[in-house]
Parts: structure tokens; C-alpha cells; sequence
């Protein structure tokens, strides 16, 4: 016997697949069209504007992703992750409200205190409030307890460097080299920490030896006179004498026949 699916579902599963292999305006289409049904399932109705607020978050259309958020939370009011979502788009954007922000966040850390990424946003938006005590110990307690979590690092990493601490910031780092040292993304966050304190460095020292690249030019630039053909051009590459006539580009013209 085959199994049967509904026409929401299969919309809600296809836009699913859609935004994990990198097709968010394909889902967002998708779910467009799931919305325009009547008399839906609440959850499905939930679980389709909670994608649409997580998509609009992504391109950064925070009002957009409020107006889904609170549907999503609608269908669902105890629900954590519509919590976050709610959260998150109060937190940046036009209108934003950072205070009501942190509450979405608590309201979702007290249905699911292991909720990692609202804890991670609360914590660096009590540092960005000026509660940097507060939010450093959030966000510690959390390193503390998924030390081989990047989300984790990254923003106990930033609260670091948002309040000054930079000396804290060196040290985190050379923790995490030894516990996220295979990541990806930490590996990629070390160049370009690398990088950045190379240029300062070189700024700071002003000193620095130009480098001469090499580039294209003409040789013969003039513009002939008014009713004069312009004779072919020698293309040098960085230096006098180096290409000769010999390798001066042709003009190939095609000839309109057999026996032209």
C-alpha cells in the first residue's frame, strides 16, 4: 500500500529541500504558495511561516519576518523556536526593540534551556545594552558547557571584542585551536585574524616595498588623422621591444562566398 501525502504537505517537504540545497527564493516562492490555502493545519501553517520569517531574516527584511514570526507564533504560543525567531527579528532592523528582543529570548530559554543559539543571542545583546557582566557570564556558562560548539565560541568571541577585552578574545582563541581545530569555519576565522594583523601591522610600520605588476599596453597609442586608416597596433606586455610586428594582432575577414 502506498503511503499518501497531502498537497501541503508535499509543498512544505518540497520548499524544505528547496532552502537546504541553496534555493531560498525557489522556497520562499514554494511556501508563498502554500500560504494562499484556506483552512489549513495549524501546524503546517506554523511550520511554513516559521521559514518564511527565517528566510526574510537571511536577506535581512526584518519586517517582513515579524509579521511571519507572529503568525507562526500564533498557531503555536508556547512553541520555543517561534520564541527565537520572534526574538530575532525585534532585534535588528527599522522599529527594532532591543527589550523586547531579550524578552522573546528568556521566554525561550524558560520552555528550553538548552536552547544554544537564543542563549548565544542573549548574551551579546545584554553586551551590546551595556550589561557586559551579565552577558559574558551567559555566554560562558554556555562555552563551558558545549565546548566544541562554533556558534558558541564565535559569539563569546565577540562579546569579548565588543567590550574590550581583547586580552580575554587571545585567549579564548588559543583554547579553541586545540578543541575546534578541525572546523571548517574556525580554520577560515584564523586566516583571516591572520591577515588582519598582518595589514595593521604593515600600516603601523609604514614600511612596505611597492610592487610593480604587470599590465597590457599600446605601443603606437596616436589616433591617426581624419581619413587615414589606422595601421595595426603592437601589444607589449610591461616592457619596450619585448613583442615585435610579427605578433601584432590581425583582423580576420570572412569572405561572403566560395569564389570571393
Amino acid at each position: 500500500m502506498l503511503n499518501t501525502i497531502s498537497l501541503s504537505g508535499h509543498l512544505l517537504a518540497r520548499a524544505k529541500r528547496q532552502s537546504a540545497h541553496g534555493m531560498p527564493r525557489s522556497a520562499a516562492r514554494t511556501l508563498g504558495t502554500l500560504n494562499s490555502f484556506r483552512n489549513q493545519d495549524p501546524i503546517t501553517v506554523g511550520e511554513s511561516s516559521a521559514m518564511l520569517a527565517l528566510l526574510n531574516l537571511q536577506n535581512r527584511h526584518f519586517r517582513a519576518a515579524r509579521r511571519y514570526a507572529k503568525a507562526a507564533l500564533a498557531t503555536s504560543p508556547s512553541c520555543p523556536q517561534y520564541q527565537y525567531l520572534c526574538g530575532r527579528a525585534w532585534e535588528k532592523g527599522a522599529g527594532a526593540d532591543l527589550q523586547s528582543a531579550a524578552n522573546w529570548y528568556l521566554s525561550c530559554l524558560e520552555g528550553q534551556p538548552n536552547h544554544l543559539e537564543a542563549r548565544c543571542a542573549l548574551g551579546l545583546l545584554r553586551v551590546t545594552t551595556g550589561l557586559v557582566n551579565e552577558g559574558i557570564a551567559i555566554l560562558s556558562e554556555a562555552w563551558r558547557c558545549n565546548p566544541d560548539s562554533y556558534e558558541v565560541f564565535l559569539a563569546l568571541f565577540r562579546a569579548y571584542r565588543r567590550s574590550g577585552q581583547s586580552h580575554l578574545a587571545r585567549t579564548l582563541l588559543t583554547e579553541a585551536r586545540f578543541r575546534l581545530k578541525n572546523h571548517q569555519r574556525f580554520r577560515a576565522l584564523l586566516c583571516h585574524i591572520k591577515y588582519k594583523t598582518a595589514a595593521r601591522r604593515q600600516n603601523q610600520s609604514g614600511k612596505g616595498n611597492s610592487v610593480v605588476l604587470p599590465f597590457l599596453r599600446v605601443a603606437d597609442p596616436v589616433a591617426p588623422p581624419i581619413g587615414e586608416r589606422l595601421p595595426s597596433t603592437t601589444i607589449r606586455i610591461d616592457g619596450p621591444g619585448t613583442v615585435q610586428e610579427p605578433h601584432a594582432f590581425r583582423i580576420r575577414r570572412h569572405q561572403r562566398g566560395r569564389n570571393a
